[in-house]
């Protein structure tokens, strides 16, 4: 039976770790429109990033606009999932405030990790976010997804 509980507990570590994820996705990525906005154009870093990943390709960008901004938002749903599904599994088997405490030093982190060591590739935002003005906006985000993640997992009953 103690097998059965471990199993159980685990499933739900990886539930509330993936929702936690998604609203990683969700949270970035109206960050990344907020950044776009400032700039005039809200799809303008999903664009950037599609046309960064093409260019890699050997594919010029500008013979397929759409498939830039297309390809920049699925690189976006993947590399903020993925955020938020390791930086998540890291915090939510904490408890009480070191939990909370470390949703925002994992923030932090991953700003600090993005912003001098990450390559463009792996980073939400892609290349755009390499700055501090974006990376302080995309931690900013993570931290409030990661926060809502905890609240989510206890609501769920992973606690």
């Amino acid at each position: 039976m103690a097998h059965g509980n471990a199993h159980g507990r685990f499933t739900q570590l990886i539930d509330a770790a993936l929702a936690a994820g998604t609203l990683t996705a969700i949270a970035t990525g109206g960050a990344l429109l907020g950044l776009g906005w400032r700039e005039g154009e809200a799809g303008r870093v999903f664009r950037l990033a599609g046309r960064g990943l093409l260019e890699r390709f050997g594919v010029a960008s500008s013979a397929a606009p759409l498939t830039s901004v297309a390809l920049g938002y699925l690189h976006h749903l993947i590399i903020a999932t993925g955020w938020g599904v390791l930086l998540a599994l890291l915090v939510l088997p904490l408890r009480g405030v070191t939990r909370i405490t470390a949703a925002a030093l994992a923030a932090a982190g991953y700003a600090a990790l993005a912003l001098w060591v990450l390559p463009s590739t792996l980073r939400i935002g892609y290349a755009v976010t390499g700055t501090l003005p974006g990376v302080v906006a995309i931690g900013a985000a993570v931290a409030v997804a990661l926060l809502g993640g905890v609240w989510v997992a206890i609501g769920e009953g992973y606690d």
